[in-house]
């Protein structure tokens, strides 16, 4: 992993392959960490490109007011800085908000996007979510795990591995960057792209867990039937977290798929 100074802060980040390049961006809570389970079989044929959001991980963070905008800025410097004048970006939940505002306003920089649970907007069930988010994240991290959990996971895997999922907690409560997280929720206050998604114009593809009760399809559906042609895809006993079980080798192939489409 190397760190850069981009946006006065440090981006911790990793930058492996060659070829056409391909861009993940995490979730809330999560880390570059997440898609190494996809940038370890996609290096060998594309230049990979995974980072942590500010105020995650190991990137650095300030005292300005964390926004979808100020993320897609960090994003948008650390291309620039690497030389990176195109890519197919890939993003889950928060990461998928922060790719659609660079598409709307770099559109010279996206190729193509794959969004994986994420909103377009701001939602009344959206605010009563993450309102809970917040009372959770200011009790600790640990209540803010227990919180988020049953959101990212069906109800036979959380049984299935509770115990994993236990030590995970605390494990993660050691070197979670509560006040990262804190504004990262609150970054999804206010956010509204839904009227901008129309001047979107490169392939898209949705992910979609059936059982996501966090960002369900009819939102996620305002992704797909607002961008021209974008194709919803829909996972069988699949909450929030697409990338849990055999759905990891499906995602693979549909990435490997809309490579091989994109110029």
């Amino acid at each position: 992993m190397t760190k850069m100074m981009i946006n006065d802060i440090n981006i911790n980040y990793e930058l492996e392959g060659e070829g056409k390049t391909i861009v993940f961006v995490h979730g809330l809570s999560d880390n570059l960490n997440y898609w190494k389970v996809l940038t370890e079989n996609l290096k060998n044929d594309y230049q990979t490109l995974i980072f942590d959001l500010r105020g995650h991980g190991e990137s650095g963070d300030d005292e300005r007011k964390t926004t979808i905008d100020l993320y897609m800025e960090d994003l948008y410097l650390l291309l620039k800085a690497l030389n990176i004048e195109n890519a197919t970006f890939v993003g889950l939940s928060l990461g998928g908000n922060v790719i659609l505002d660079l598409a709307v306003n770099h559109p010279e920089m996206v190729n193509g996007l794959i969004i994986m649970s994420s909103f377009p907007e701001h939602t009344e069930i959206l605010e009563r979510i993450f309102d809970d988010f917040r009372t959770a994240i200011n009790q600790g991290f640990v209540e803010f795990f227990d919180t988020i959990l049953p959101y990212t996971l069906t109800e036979d895997m959380l049984e299935e591995h509770n115990e994993v999922l236990e030590a995970l907690k605390y494990e993660a409560a050691e070197v979670a960057n509560v006040e990262g997280i804190k504004k990262g929720i609150e970054a999804g206050y206010g956010f509204n792209i839904t009227d901008k998604l129309s001047e979107i114009d490169v392939p898209t593809v949705v992910i979609a867990g059936k059982e996501d009760n966090l960002t369900d399809l009819d939102i996620q559906m305002k992704i797909s039937d607002n961008i021209k042609d974008a194709e919803l895809l829909v996972f069988d006993k699949t909450k929030h977290n697409i990338l849990i079980g055999s759905n990891i080798e499906n995602v693979l192939n549909i990435i490997n798929d809309f490579m091989k489409k994109i110029d």
